[in-house]
């Protein structure tokens, strides 16, 4: 299935963060082992890269989530470069006035067709925005897949790695963005939650102290519990180096707690955990799919937000949290498996991430192989770009200089140090292969060589 003329494509990540390398990893498996693709990762700063050596592709998470993926994806549209690029972060609320084009400037498609997580979004994209109907294709959520195919932790293991091998239980929090209450981002999160001006900031200040102490009381009351608390991987923008205040890092100095920022994925935690919580986060989707418990601690329950929240049991408060965990001590989850929770439940999942069976990618694949297909050996050499040819200049030259100890004091500096702690993407380089062995098993135990090469699959997703 491989030969030797193998095409050139590139995936552009902002950082080792691994959320959308799981979005992109099972496609640029796809593109790898069955349309004769090599397929490199590359920074974003070193955009400059496909005037350098053109490429028959670029892959990208999104057009719309950040300014750089942005800037990339309009390059390519420019010069007429195939671009698959998909959804972070397609889950959202279509109740509000969502601004879906976000940082994409051209307010339009950078890449047709369209690709959403689900038919809500769909029809949101046709009716806000007059998008064509027959532009928008509903894929489901690749990122999603990975919890089909991917080798499970094990918990044992992860326990001994941090020393609390002796711990009963292992509740795991995922944390929310309360720490954009100190950043510029403030205004942003207030209009995704339909909320505004100091009343929004005072609202957000009271539901991160309560949940605050809902976690405090526990941490105290559970000694034998590992509480693994999980920093969201937005909370700070990549050159923000602050680890801000949330509703987790005051309470880091206790024996049980175990605050995590970017030291392990979520997936994992989530595998070694016995009980998941959050006050709101799409990993609670992500619990549902690994057949885990959970629970969210929101003092108002009303805001506006995705309709997770209904799949989800809900405490108010510390006391009603205490109580929860002491039936959940008891081996008792009748309080999270109550039936109408499971309907919604599948509900949800059906109308958020589209399909639960692990073939997302191949359906996003199926929309796309006209443009993948499309690039000839012809290839022409892009416009030059000054931007992207003084990132990629500064880039290269600044890492014989980067100190991370030195820079990380320096206020003109600081804001550099993701960069060069990203320019490899070596984190993710590293994790390809074993993510790759993890796609062949389950790639085998599908069938999937076989349908595709007879092109069955494309009938069966």
């Amino acid at each position: 299935m491989k030969s030797h003329n193998k095409k050139i494509a590139y995936c552009f990540l902002v950082s080792n963060e691994r959320r959308d390398f799981y979005l992109l990893i099972p496609i640029i498996y796809f593109l790898e082992n069955y349309m004769n693709y090599e397929v490199s990762f590359e920074f974003v700063w070193d955009a400059h890269k496909i005037r350098k050596n053109p490429p028959h592709l670029v892959l990208l998470p999104n057009t719309r989530g950040n300014s750089l993926y942005y800037e990339i994806g309009k390059y390519c549209e420019e010069n007429q470069i195939p671009l698959f690029a998909h959804d972070s972060e397609g889950n959202f609320s279509t109740s509000i006035p969502y601004d879906f084009w976000a940082y994409n400037l051209s307010r339009r498609p950078l890449t047709l067709p369209v690709m959403t997580w689900n038919a809500r979004v769909k029809d949101f994209l046709i009716e806000r925005y007059a998008l064509s109907q027959e532009d928008i294709i509903v894929t489901g959520a690749p990122g999603f897949d990975k919890y089909k195919y991917l080798k499970k932790k094990d918990r044992a293991l992860f326990l001994q790695k941090y020393g609390h091998a002796d711990k009963r239980k292992i509740i795991g929090y995922a944390g929310w963005a309360f720490g954009k209450l100190e950043n510029k981002e403030l205004n942003d999160l207030l209009t995704n939650i339909n909320k505004s001006g100091e009343s929004g900031r005072r609202w957000l200040e009271l539901q991160r102290d309560a949940v605050e102490e809902a976690l405090q009381k526990a941490i105290e009351t559970f000694p034998d519990y590992l509480f693994v608390l999980k920093k969201h991987p937005r909370e700070n923008f990549e050159s923000d180096l602050r680890d801000s205040r949330n509703e987790m890092n005051r309470l880091t100095n206790y024996p049980n707690v175990l605050y995590l920022k970017e030291s392990e994925e979520i997936q994992d935690l989530i595998e070694v955990s016995d009980l998941w919580v959050a006050f709101e986060s799409t990993s609670i989707m992500e619990a549902w799919l690994s057949d885990k418990p959970t629970l969210l601690i929101n003092p108002d329950v009303i805001f506006t937000r995705s309709e997770l929240y209904k799949g989800s049991a809900i405490v108010t408060n510390a006391t009603e949290f205490l109580e929860v965990l002491n039936q959940f001590d008891a081996g008792d989850l009748s309080y999270f498996n109550q039936v109408q929770l499971r309907t919604e439940r599948n509900a949800i999942l059906s109308n958020s991430i589209g399909n639960t069976d692990g073939l997302n990618h191949l359906r996003a694949i199926k929309c796309s192989l006209d443009m993948i297909r499309q690039r000839n050996s012809n290839l022409v050499k892009p416009h030059f770009n000054w931007t992207f040819f003084k990132r990629s200049v500064l880039l290269n030259i600044g890492r014989y200089f980067f100190i991370e100890s030195i820079f990380k004091r320096l206020p003109k500096f600081k804001k550099t140090v993701w960069l060069f702690k990203n320019r490899s993407l070596f984190e993710i380089n590293e994790l390809k292969p074993s993510i790759y062995k993890d796609l062949d098993q389950f790639y085998l135990k599908r069938d999937l060589p076989t349908k595709i090469q007879s092109g069955e699959i494309w009938k069966e997703i």
